[in-house]
């Protein structure tokens, strides 16, 4: 642990040196000089591609700005610098939407005033002050945030929507309540020695809601970093993690190197870093952060070193000169070790899964154009490979998942050579086969192989891995769904009606599960019953969705398809493409009159329709096209 003062003031200004930078960019990415990445929206993610690991490493740095602010607060240069990095922290933390860290630092605020107010009485009185002040401002702020809540001013902010929005009734504070039973159904499972690392999804598999069917569909993280530990290894790691907060802070506290003020500022940034984590997971970045203010805290709480840590001890020159190597060698070969497989991993996976390549465009230039799938097989092997010394296990779930995609594609692609897509099959097949027994009896895992079989006409090979999945994910909507087409396409209907229907009844509110329930009903001839339902849930049998197009028409009920096709004209009655539409409903039902009428209205209302339109009708007439067949 390092204890010398000088360079743990040198770590943290270069911490705040790289925030500063971060948040610069983070400024241009709001002025749309550099570009968000997709999967941030419009939150700024600087270079993390997260706005939430970018939020919680501003959070750190926001803290750990104060801090120095307070150290030197003698020095004006250092104040200037150290303000700006500040406001930029800020700015940055607002615009990337992360409510969690917003309310975490203003939190973290609070216990800086509480303590400061509480312990800088006789010391530091202008600060006891001033804290007093900032405390009547925050609450001034929170309470002016809550009348104005519905007025432009915050519903036209993003940020302050988003925080606004905050209640029971929102849908993202129901998702967290609903992961945090699953969590806690999962942990009264295995309470002493938890799941393990990395296995938050067998418990979100077993305890499924159906009433999640609206979020995100999968969950690998609870949410929570403190039940995260509770799940991974049960009381034992959730006390111990909890412990690492605790005795900080008491060390915090005890200090005798730390000033009050600094002291308020370390307080503040494990307050706010606490409820951070009660609202998300942890991430790298920030574990790196947590256990660097640990390691400080350590190094402030205590000067001289216990008798028995003899390794912690100086040693001579002499020691150094013949140590320094090694550790030199372990270092470039532990860094190498742990990140380089990882880095070609991923890079050989997002090779694998582009569908274009840049080819000649005949003019000498060069253009986008497709890649042919035998590049992408290819890829995928090496993706799945060692990938760089020494290998590692990071991330190949990810690329099996990818390849078992890439293969359904491809199956469902005409335009994929037959002998190709055998190759392809085998080795997705080995792939998701060799992952299985890496990790038994995750439904994930399971449904990809069912699906995978599903698109190569393999039914009951997917029927025998979807009913595994079922069994470890009994209430997942999407699970039954695939469960029940692989019944249907291999003409088994009345299997597939029983998983339609419980999927329905889990959760009655979920309109896909009652429309693909009622399309199953109709598919065995359960009219009456199918209608019951729909007239139940939307008030009418022709509910606009090409689903149930799809099964109104391959059941030859036409008059329910037409009926869909006027509902869409009138309410676009200028649409000439929706004309079309349902002058193709008037051909399917064998009604060549309505057919024709139709026509001519889609090119009165599209004259660049006319000649099209005209060459159908004289098919009609002279009976090259038959309606009906």
């Amino acid at each position: 642990v390092a204890t010398a003062e000088g360079w743990w003031d040198r770590l943290m200004q270069v911490s705040i040196g790289s925030s500063a930078i971060m948040g610069a960019y983070s400024v241009l990415q709001l002025l749309g000089a550099v570009a968000i990445s997709t999967q941030s929206g419009a939150r700024v993610d600087a270079t993390f591609g997260n706005a939430t690991y970018l939020a919680v490493f501003m959070l750190f740095n926001v803290f750990i700005t104060l801090f120095m602010l307070v150290r030197q607060y003698r020095s004006t240069p250092a104040q200037v610098l150290y303000g700006l990095a500040l406001v930029l922290q800020m700015v940055t933390i607002f615009y990337t939407q992360t409510r969690g860290s917003l309310l975490g630092v203003l939190g973290g605020f609070v216990i800086v005033g509480i303590y400061l107010a509480w312990r800088g009485r006789r010391e530091w009185p202008q600060l006891h002050k001033i804290a007093l002040w900032g405390l009547g401002v925050m609450v001034l702020l929170v309470v002016s945030f809550f009348a104005l809540r519905q007025t432009p001013l915050v519903q036209n902010s993003p940020t302050l929507n988003r925080l606004a929005s905050i209640s029971l009734a929102d849908k993202t504070t129901q998702a967290r309540f609903q992961i945090w039973q699953m969590a806690y159904s999962g942990f009264k499972d295995k309470p002493v020695l938890g799941w393990g690392q990395e296995n938050f999804s067998y418990v979100f598999n077993q305890y499924y809601q159906p009433s999640m069917y609206s979020q995100e569909q999968w969950f690998d993280r609870a949410h929570n970093q403190f039940l995260d530990w509770l799940i991974a290894g049960g009381i034992p790691a959730f006390v111990l993690y909890l412990s690492l907060f605790v005795l900080a802070a008491w060390a915090i506290i005890r200090s005798h190197v730390l000033s009050v003020p600094e002291q308020a500022v370390l307080l503040g940034l494990l307050g706010a870093y606490g409820f951070n984590n009660l609202l998300v997971f942890g991430d790298l970045m920030s574990s790196v952060y947590f256990f660097f203010i640990l390691a400080f805290v350590h190094g402030v709480s205590m000067r001289g070193l216990p008798g028995w840590m003899f390794l912690s001890k100086p040693v001579g020159d002499k020691t150094i000169a013949i140590v320094a190597p090694v550790v030199a060698v372990v270092c470039v070969v532990g860094v190498w070790a742990l990140n380089a497989p990882g880095i070609a991993r991923a890079q050989n996976m997002l090779d694998a899964v582009i569908t274009q390549m840049q080819v000649p465009d005949g003019q000498g230039g060069i253009t986008a154009g497709p890649k042919d799938p035998k590049i992408n097989l290819a890829e995928f092997g090496v993706a799945l490979g060692a990938n760089a010394w020494p290998g590692t296990r990071l991330g190949d779930q990810e690329v099996m998942e990818q390849l078992l995609q890439f293969a359904s594609a491809a199956a469902r692609s005409s335009a994929v050579d037959p002998a190709l897509k055998e190759d392809i099959f085998e080795v997705a097949e080995d792939a998701g086969k060799a992952m299985l027994v890496k990790r038994p009896d995750d439904a994930r895992l399971e449904l990809f192989m069912g699906s995978f079989y599903n698109a190569y006409g393999k039914y009951p090979e997917a029927t025998t891995y979807l009913d595994l999945a079922r069994q470890h994910s009994p209430a997942k909507q999407q699970i039954l769904f695939e469960a029940a087409v692989a019944r249907i396409n291999n003409n088994d209907i009345e299997g597939a009606l029983p998983i339609l229907q419980q999927a329905f009844e889990s959760e009655p509110s979920y309109n896909d599960a009652r429309i693909i329930y009622v399309a199953g009903l109709l598919y065995a001839g359960k009219k009456a019953e199918a209608d019951a339902l729909l007239q139940e849930g939307f008030g009418t049998v022709l509910v606009d969705d090409a689903r149930l197009v799809q099964v109104y028409t391959r059941t030859k009920q036409f008059d329910r398809v037409i009926g869909i096709w006027k509902n869409r004209i009138a309410a676009s009655p200028k649409d000439a493409q929706l004309m079309v539409g349902l002058a193709t409903a008037y051909f399917a039902a064998g009604d060549a009159v309505n057919t024709i009428a139709t026509l001519r209205q889609a090119a009165a209302a599209n004259p660049a329709l006319a000649s099209q339109v005209q060459t159908l009708i004289t098919q009609i007439q002279n009976g090259t096209l038959k309606p009906g067949q």
